[in-house]
Order: C-alpha cells, then sequence, then structure tokens
C-alpha cells in the first residue's frame, strides 16, 4: 500500500482547521457571540429554532473537522515511525477524533430537539428543560471537549513535536508544540476548575 503524501496530508489538516473555525463561528452565533471558553447553557436554549439550526449545522461540521485529523494522524505516525512512544501519540490523537466526534454527533440530535422544544412550551414544561439542556451542555462542551478531551489533545501535539524535533520541518514542530502547550493550558485550567 502506497503511503500518504504530505500534500494529501495538509489538505486534510488545513480542512480539519477550517472545518473547526467554521463550526467555533457558528456556534459563536448562536450564542449570540457571548462568553470565551464557554457560554450560559440558557442562552443556547433560549436561542430559538434558528439557534437550534445553527448549533445543528455547527456540531456536523465540528464532527467532520474531528474526522479529517485521522489521516494527519496516521501520517505523522508513519513519517515519524522510528521515533520512541509514536504509537502511544497516535493512539492519543485518535482519542481526540472519537471522543471530539462524539460530542459533536450528541450536540447535534440532541441539542437541538431540546432548543425547539423550548421555545414551544410555556410555563413548567420550560423549567423542566432548563436542567436537561444544563446537563447535556455541561457533559459535552465542559466534560468532553475542554476536559477529557484536552488531555489527549496536549499529549499527541506535544509528543508529536518531541517526535519530529530531530528530521521534522521547523514549522511544523513548532505549530505542534504551541498548540499543545495551549491545549495541556486549557486541560490544567479546567482540571484544576472542577475541583
Amino acid at each position: 500500500m502506497k503511503p500518504m503524501s504530505g500534500r494529501v496530508a495538509i489538505a486534510f489538516a488545513v480542512a480539519a482547521f477550517a472545518l473547526e473555525l467554521v463550526a467555533g463561528l457558528i456556534y459563536g452565533a448562536a450564542a449570540g457571540f457571548a462568553g470565551g471558553l464557554s457560554v450560559d447553557p440558557s442562552t443556547l436554549l433560549a436561542s430559538g429554532a434558528n439557534g437550534a439550526s445553527l448549533i445543528r449545522w455547527g456540531s456536523l461540521i465540528d464532527m467532520f473537522g474531528y474526522l479529517c485529523l485521522t489521516p494527519v494522524i496516521f501520517y505523522l505516525r508513519a513519517r515519524y515511525s522510528g521515533a520512541r512512544f509514536i504509537d502511544l501519540f497516535a493512539a492519543a490523537g485518535l482519542m481526540v477524533v472519537v471522543i471530539g466526534s462524539i460530542g459533536a454527533a450528541a450536540m447535534a440530535t440532541a441539542a437541538p430537539p431540546l432548543i425547539n422544544e423550548y421555545s414551544a412550551a410555556t410555563g413548567p414544561a420550560r423549567q423542566v428543560m432548563v436542567p436537561a439542556f444544563a446537563t447535556l451542555y455541561r457533559v459535552v462542551v465542559l466534560g468532553l471537549w475542554q476536559t477529557l478531551e484536552t488531555i489527549p489533545w496536549a499529549v499527541w501535539l506535544l509528543g508529536t513535536a518531541f517526535a519530529a524535533r530531530r528530521e521534522g520541518p521547523r514549522p511544523v514542530v513548532v505549530i505542534l508544540a504551541v498548540a499543545g502547550t495551549l491545549t495541556a493550558a486549557i486541560a490544567l485550567y479546567r482540571l484544576v476548575a472542577a475541583s
């Protein structure tokens, strides 16, 4: 089997970055561009049919962004196959894809119906949906994406940067190291903030 070319891996990396950027903008639009790493779940719940549609499309785009990382992970694993622990780093990268895409699929399928039902409901029925949506949001956004996922993200990025340090192009090493350091900081923040 012919190995994947660097150009194909770069195309997938650019696609993953672009899809994640678009998904982030769509999520931001659904929340009225309020907040930083997270927003108040009630803001999203009250976003109406337009917000539900934005969350659905943003989540689907997000899912495909995660899936586009898979060829990049395999390419980097093959490219630095002689490096120590490269299989561990690649496994961490694949964990990111699995965790992230599961979270995105959960948001795409569960959040829009809750938002639409909340818009149509009145009084006590609305009050019941608030904790349900808040739980979904906290499990996916805070739990999966910003806590659990950030640990393998940091391992994959920093580990691959370490593996590539001798023979990899300098810009790739720097990008992986900087992204890994930022992700590790987010992981640490979320782990400390959760306690």
